[in-house]
């Protein structure tokens, strides 16, 4: 959902943004955009490229890098694709036809700062935690609409990339199944699409900066 300049300024100054970044960031937003149709295109999902692609939004790779390989970090296997996500185009664009993001959030945030909406030339796409095997990787990955999925935020750091707390479920049967079956992720909530989009920008590691860095304000 696009923001207007005072609410952007509003939110970066609650996310402990500096003034001067605040209003470089507001100024570069569009002007607010019409509401969505009411009938929302639905555009098939593109091919995932787990070996070389990286996030859109943070540039981590998608798929779980091994034992030190990235940063001389070690993750668990099948870390990062839990929370794969993807913004199918109907046209492609400079030469991309997807954006591709290891994290919920960074789609959510780029599509914030970029104006795309879901459902106009566009279907945006996330992973089904429920369906999800770690063990299995990127071969277990299975994708359905963003905005027919279901979101659990779970309170505990780290238990998926970006620490964005947030994973996609197919119902919220699967997601409160889930809690119950992790219980360490501490308090937990239930989130819609429309939720998520609302709250946009999510937070998530490092967002001040590549808010400014997609703003085109940092190198």
């Amino acid at each position: 959902m696009h923001k207007n300049r005072r609410e952007v300024i509003r939110m970066l100054s609650a996310l402990g943004a500096s003034a001067a970044l605040s209003q470089a960031l507001a100024q570069h937003m569009q002007p607010m955009q019409p509401a969505a149709p009411a009938s929302l295109e639905t555009i098939a999902a593109k091919a995932i490229p787990w070996d070389s692609g990286k996030c859109d939004f943070c540039e981590m790779p998608l798929k779980t890098p091994a034992p030190g390989a990235w940063m001389g970090r070690t993750f668990a296997p099948g870390f990062f694709e839990q929370t794969y996500s993807q913004i199918a185009l109907k046209e492609a664009k400079q030469g991309k036809d997807a954006h591709h993001f290891e994290s919920i959030a960074c789609m959510v945030n780029y599509a914030w700062v970029y104006g795309i909406r879901d459902g106009v030339g566009t279907t945006f796409y996330v992973t089904d935690r429920g369906a999800y095997d770690p063990a299995k990787g990127p071969a277990a990955v299975s994708l359905i609409p963003a905005r027919q999925a279901v979101y659990l935020w779970g309170e505990k750091r780290g238990w998926v990339v970006m620490d964005a707390k947030i994973a996609a479920f197919r119902s919220q049967e699967a997601a409160l199944a889930f809690a119950r079956a992790n219980p360490d992720l501490g308090r937990t909530r239930i989130l819609d699409w429309q939720t998520l989009l609302d709250l946009a920008p999510l937070p998530e590691m490092n967002l001040v900066s590549l808010l400014a860095k997609h703003a085109g304000l940092l190198k």
